[in-house]
């Protein structure tokens, strides 16, 4: 199994839980925006921008297949994103889209050029 494989799927893992938890903090939104808290309407909007960030990890997963540092760093731009927008919602994705990411760029051919 080669490496692209390897870090394609553990960025699609991560991309995934990624996308459950942003779901979660837009539902986590919609609840509170149904009780009448103020404040619940930002992280409805939080939560879609985790969505759409974790899109872009899945967007990476692909591309890291072909071209691994693109992918890579797509990852991590997910995983950057999706933290900024929703926190504790998007953490362990966010870490698996990391490690994915971190893979990528560290990785090496057999003669010990970058790819």
């Amino acid at each position: 199994m080669s490496l692209g494989v390897i870090v394609s799927l553990i960025g699609g893992f991560g991309a995934a839980m990624a996308f459950v938890g942003a779901l979660l903090a837009t539902f986590a939104g919609g609840v509170g925006v149904t009780a009448g808290i103020d404040a619940a309407g930002g992280t409805i909007e939080r939560g879609l921008l985790g969505v759409l960030a974790s899109l872009v990890g899945v967007a990476g997963a692909v591309v890291v297949r072909f071209r691994l540092r693109t992918g890579g760093a797509l990852l991590i731009l997910s995983a950057v994103a999706g933290l900024a927008a929703a926190l504790l919602f998007y953490a362990v994705g966010a870490v698996l889209l990391i490690t994915g990411g971190a893979l990528a760029f560290w990785s090496r051919r057999a003669d010990g050029t970058s790819r």
